[in-house]
């Protein structure tokens, strides 16, 4: 049986499309009412359908409290082997709407398909193409189409816009205990011009840097949006030598010493820090190099509040 990650594995590369492995014996588009939620709730589930997550479930139910859903995939399917119908798709949502009772989301349409297959090995083949691992929105995708709507941020690479903004949301939530939304709808931030500098600035400070994987956290790109507040000047030119790895002949200035730190933490070589140690071990160097002094060992321990940066 073909798994959609395998589909390369194959030695000879097909020419044409294949015929449909899954008969589809309808397609239909029908109103979002409690009878259409009853019939399909009514087909038997038996033990084919994944296990129920509260997690999902609750997503789900914060997106139609949001106004944010789309029309619903079900799918039946006939597996001639049992001669039963089953659900093949569409459990979470239909367990979700149910929360509602009759006060349905109003103006939703659901896509009812119906396929036939010849027994449970055609079944769970036919399963694995719903919401394909390989073809699911991504948080980059979703942060790439937010900076897209900005013509301002078209010169930013994307993979840069969008560790800047995971940085100032970080910073915003966890060092200033600001609020905001959360998790891929942070990234309508980007329409906030207020940012686009900063963002600009990490693209310059990231442009000629190699390898630096280490700067991709979150908490390390709060620190850089947190140096960039209290002095631009100085924060591009701290950044680009903590980038391009510093000065080997002095591991003791703050900028070769937070480089080799942050090296050795996303290595996994060492102890893992917490979020706000990273933080923390970021603004310590930051501040010594502001204060043009020289760093042994960078401390990161939080003891109460985060440090400051110093301008």
């Amino acid at each position: 049986m073909l798994s959609p990650d395998k589909l390369t594995a194959t030695t000879e590369t097909p020419t044409l499309p294949a015929a449909p492995r899954f008969k589809l014996l309808s397609s239909t588009v029908a109103d979002l009412t409690p009878e259409e939620l009853a019939k399909f709730l009514a087909i038997e589930s038996g033990v084919l359908e994944r296990d129920l997550s509260k997690k999902r479930v609750a997503h789900l139910r914060e997106k139609a409290l949001a106004g944010l859903l789309v029309t619903f995939h079900w799918v039946l399917v006939t597996i001639l082997s049992t001669g039963k119908i089953v659900r093949g798709n569409g459990f979470h949502s239909s367990t979700m709407l149910t929360t509602f009772g009759a006060n349905l989301p109003p103006g939703l349409k659901v896509h009812l398909e119906h396929y036939e297959v010849k027994d449970g090995d055609g079944f769970a083949e036919l399963f694995q193409q719903f919401d394909d691992r390989a073809s699911a929105r991504q948080a980059a995708d979703v942060a790439g189409v937010y900076q897209s709507l900005q013509p301002g941020l078209h010169d930013v690479p994307k993979r840069v816009g969008k560790i800047g903004i995971d940085g100032y949301v970080w910073f915003r939530r966890y060092v200033q205990g600001a609020g905001g939304r959360l998790g891929d709808m942070a990234y309508s931030t980007f329409s906030d011009e207020g940012l686009h500098p900063f963002l600009h600035w990490m693209a310059a400070v990231l442009a000629n840097a190699k390898g630096t994987k280490e700067l991709n956290a979150r908490p390390v790109a709060g620190a850089m949006f947190a140096t960039f507040e209290a002095n631009e000047s100085a924060a591009k030119l701290f950044w680009e030598t903590v980038a391009s790895g510093g000065d080997p002949d002095q591991p003791d200035l703050p900028e070769t010493a937070l480089s080799q730190w942050l090296v050795t933490m996303s290595s996994g070589k060492a102890e893992k820090v917490s979020p706000q140690e990273y933080y923390q071990g970021c603004i310590y160097c930051w501040n010594q190099f502001r204060a043009d002094k020289r760093v042994g060992n960078v401390r990161y321990a939080v003891k109460t509040n985060p440090l400051n940066p110093s301008e």
